[in-house]
């Protein structure tokens, strides 16, 4: 089965990166040769380069129900703006299709104003 093993994200500032991905996502940190890196989960990492990006990328995170609650409250807290779809801040979240069919969503930006989705297909 192929699996994906890591991507690169390029990014301004990697130690804010680093913050703002642990205090949202709760990703946990690591440190390579070459890169900051942030685990997803035990197969998948993401190597932070620190250039600036040339155009936004869009990511989506898998979530457990408590997780994503989480996602949100965090969100909320920290003053994040969020919406129910890529290009809308409306501090909702909607249902939207993914690679296991439909799922509870809501979409956010990083400090590289790339566009972050968090999903969860676990039933409220």
């Amino acid at each position: 089965m192929l699996q994906l093993d890591h991507l690169i994200l390029r990014v301004a500032d990697p130690a804010a990166s680093v913050r703002f991905y642990g205090q949202i996502l709760d990703l946990e940190h690591e440190r390579a040769p070459s890169f900051e890196v942030l685990r997803i989960n035990d197969d998948c990492v993401i190597d932070l380069l620190a250039e600036a990006p040339t155009e936004p990328v869009h990511l989506a995170f898998s979530l457990g129900r408590q997780a994503f609650e989480s996602v949100r409250e965090r969100l909320q807290a920290s003053g994040v703006a969020f919406g129910s779809a890529a290009f809308i801040r409306d501090g909702r979240v909607a249902r939207q299709y993914g690679a296991r069919g439909w799922a509870d969503a809501l979409y956010f930006h990083d400090p590289d104003h790339h566009n972050i989705e968090a999903r969860t297909y676990d039933n409220a």
